[in-house]
């Protein structure tokens, strides 16, 4: 085991500064191109500029942590577990390796305890079940534990997850010492890439928004290019691409039309390439204004036609 250090964070932006200087358990999935969330590129370019990454909190994140504490007590009450918080942020300086961790089984073993708060539809897509049971969570997820168990140097973790807010999962993990050596080798060459200045090459799906929105944000007005052949030719292929997206749309909008006139007045489609929801959305007379204008409503909507298609998990 490398040598491991135990910060406690004294307050968020302390906690959000110690992740800056390591990969963490929600990061280290990117170098396997396995985020959903985050591309090599883009983690390069935050771990070479020791940036602190403010991550705008949305309302499912915000519920998720309020249930989190909850979901521990309720898993804690089925197995018989004595569980608390560990909050303290675990690092291994040779590695640049660290994580955060939900909580703490203390009894009748000592195991991680990871926590997530899981929308019905999300895990019928991305989570894996046999037999009526969880057996596979999504691969960002496996790896953020495997990674705990890395930086922890506990040998078990329970993964815990509350589905639709009234059915719980339970998976066990034990530290799989090859993915552990993957991680291993990977944050090595990252960090020796950083050292060496050498940027991956970025995934132009996984890394767009960063570039568009952080890397190449601002434009000088000043300045003209005259495009280059391989500029040209991207720019042929976003002419193409715009022109396909149209095309598109237009066939979208004519099979739903044709799906509604075989369906008629049903609310709900069940096929085997999954379920429509087709229900009618009542006129709405949109929302009352201030006092001084009494009578007044803003943002009124007519009714229409939902058309919400939920394709079928492949096997």
């Amino acid at each position: 085991m490398f040598d491991q250090q135990t910060i406690q964070p004294e307050s968020h932006q302390h906690w959000l500064e110690l992740r800056a200087q390591d990969l963490t358990s929600t990061e280290v999935s990117a170098l396997f191109g396995l985020s959903p969330y985050l591309g090599a590129f883009e983690l390069w370019h935050r771990k070479a500029n020791k940036q602190v990454v403010r991550i705008e909190e949305t309302e499912r994140m915000r519920w998720g942590n309020r249930l989190e504490a909850s979901i521990a007590q309720g898993a804690a009450e089925e197995r018989g577990w004595t569980v608390q918080p560990h909050k303290a942020y675990v690092r291994l300086p040779a590695l640049r390796i660290g994580s955060s961790f939900d909580f703490l089984i203390t009894a009748p073993t000592k195991a991680l305890l990871e926590v997530k708060n899981v929308d019905g539809g999300v895990y019928a897509r991305d989570w894996i079940e046999r037999d009526g049971a969880a057996a596979e969570a999504p691969e960002h997820i496996e790896l953020q534990v495997q990674h705990q168990l890395l930086v922890s140097d506990l040998p078990e973790a329970y993964l815990v997850a509350l589905v639709g807010g009234n059915t719980l999962k339970i998976l066990h993990r034990k530290r799989d010492d090859q993915v552990c050596a993957a991680i291993r080798a990977k944050a090595a060459a990252f960090w020796a890439s950083i050292e060496a200045g050498v940027e991956p090459a970025p995934d132009f799906r996984a890394d767009g928004a960063y570039i568009r929105n952080v890397l190449r944000r601002h434009a000088d007005v000043d300045i003209v290019l005259h495009a280059d052949i391989e500029t040209d030719q991207l720019l042929q292929r976003y002419r193409n691409a715009s022109a396909a997206v149209s095309e598109a749309e237009e066939l979208r909008d004519a099979i739903k039309a044709e799906v509604l006139l075989r369906v008629g007045s049903a609310a709900k489609v069940v096929g085997s390439a999954g379920t429509l929801s087709c229900g009618e959305v009542p006129d709405s007379p949109g929302k009352l204004v201030t006092p001084d204008l009494v009578g007044q409503y803003i943002n009124a909507r007519k009714g229409y036609r939902s058309f919400r298609f939920t394709p079928r998990k492949e096997k």
